[in-house]
């Protein structure tokens, strides 16, 4: 039986990948420093406060405590003002909502970006917990934010559906035993190794979409939308 559902924020919930891999470069120029090309697929499986680690290895100065205000604060409009949904993923968590699945939001990303991105979304109500990897203290390349969120909503991995767009992550979640569906994104399918094609997100997951609304269309019919969802995932 699934108690609860864990979603990603960037690239998941949020069209906001390509944003990010743009202010990867804007800020190094804005820092006056060189990065080497495609820096931003090694920034995609970082947290903030990594990525604002990394540039300090670049060059960058400050701490690292300021470094990743200063890129929430280059995010911040984005999120506020352009970043929309990934096709149809209000719709779903509404689904969900209204079959007493609870919902949490585990993300990478700085906590008052994504908030009014999900905010201005209407989704933001819709959500039961939030977690970011700084608040625990361990980026996605461990799954202390995963285990965060399906103990506050009292499930365990196996009991919850992690929704992440990323290879490494989707690695981390299947390691600590959670089902996990893939959600197709172009830039975080856009990596250098073969895990982190298409294909190989696929393979990875237990399940893989392009859009929320095939999710949608398979569960709307099941008397018990936990029980669908669970199994589709096998």
């Amino acid at each position: 039986m699934i108690r609860c559902c864990i979603f990603d924020a960037d690239g998941t919930l949020l069209d906001s990948m390509p944003m990010w891999q743009a202010i990867t470069y804007e800020y190094a120029a804005h820092k006056g420093i060189s990065v080497p090309e495609g820096i931003h697929r090694t920034f995609n499986r970082l947290s903030l406060e990594q990525c604002a680690d990394y540039y300090r290895t670049l060059g960058a100065q400050g701490t690292v405590e300021e470094i990743s205000r200063e890129l929430a604060a280059f995010a911040l409009e984005g999120y506020r003002a352009r970043v929309g949904e990934k096709p149809h993923a209000k719709a779903f968590l509404q689904l969900l909502k209204e079959n007493r699945v609870p919902i949490a939001v585990a993300t990478a990303s700085n906590r008052e970006g994504v908030l009014l991105a999900l905010e201005r979304l209407g989704m933001l109500p819709l959500v039961d917990c939030f977690a970011t990897c700084g608040e625990v203290g361990k980026s996605k390349e461990h799954p202390e934010v995963f285990l965060h969120c399906a103990e506050k909503l009292g499930a365990s991995p196996r009991e919850s559906v992690v929704f992440e767009d990323s290879a490494y992550a989707i690695r981390t979640a299947k390691a600590a035993g959670f089902p996990v569906v893939a959600v197709e994104d172009a830039v975080s399918a856009d990596g250098e190794g073969a895990a982190e094609t298409k294909e190989g997100i696929a393979a990875l997951a237990d399940l893989y979409i392009t859009d929320y609304g095939e999710l949608i269309q398979r569960l709307t019919p099941e008397e018990d939308l936990a029980q669908g969802l669970g199994a589709l995932l096998g």
